[in-house]
């Protein structure tokens, strides 16, 4: 028989709750929830620092030699052409040859046109008179006076020593290239 009383109150209330323990272990299971929203993306990361630099590896060995090789034949000697000068008043494009030019200080002052040098190289140019006596000229409005790379070459030139005068007679110009290729032309200082 069932007393009535707080401790049958008290089991009855516990299998009530173990009842709806049990009924809902037992229950189905629920539907799934809906994906949330994305977050916003991030902000990106400073610059990381540079690492420092590697040690510089070792040379190389050097490579061989390779042989020398064989001479080559001697080319064939070019034409020559013969070594030519013309000598005009300085001022005037023609003359007649030889050149005149009057008497008077750093005479002749005279424009030089030579053809048949060697390429490339320097010139020295005199004047020789009748005796045999030689003056250096002055490359007039330049230092020195060279051959083109044709063999070519255009100057001005005078007497190298200042209030010289030569006595009328005719000269003899002479211009000579480092390598001594040589040409002459008359000038006559009247």
């Amino acid at each position: 028989m069932l007393r009535s009383g707080k401790h049958s109150f008290g089991i009855v209330l516990i299998l009530l709750i173990a009842l709806a323990l049990v009924a809902t272990a037992c229950g189905s299971e629920g539907t799934q929830g809906l994906k949330g929203i994305p977050g916003d993306k991030g902000a990106v990361g400073g610059k990381g620092a540079t690492g420092d630099k590697g040690a510089t590896g070792n040379k190389g060995a050097t490579g061989d030699k390779g042989p020398t090789g064989v001479k080559a034949p001697t080319g064939r000697a070019g034409k020559t052409y013969p070594t030519k000068l013309i000598v005009v008043p300085t001022g005037v494009t023609a003359s007649d040859q030889p050149a005149v030019v009057r008497a008077g200080a750093r005479q002749p002052l005279v424009t030089v046109y030579g053809t048949g040098f060697p390429a490339n190289e320097g010139l020295l140019i005199e004047v020789i008179s009748p005796d045999g006596t030689a003056i250096a000229m002055e490359y007039v409005g330049q230092d020195a006076a060279k051959t083109s790379v044709t063999g070519a070459f255009k100057v001005n030139i005078r007497t190298d020593i200042a209030g010289l005068t030569l006595t009328s007679t005719t000269y003899t110009l002479k211009a000579t290239t480092l390598s001594g290729v040589a040409a002459s032309a008359p000038v006559v200082i009247r």
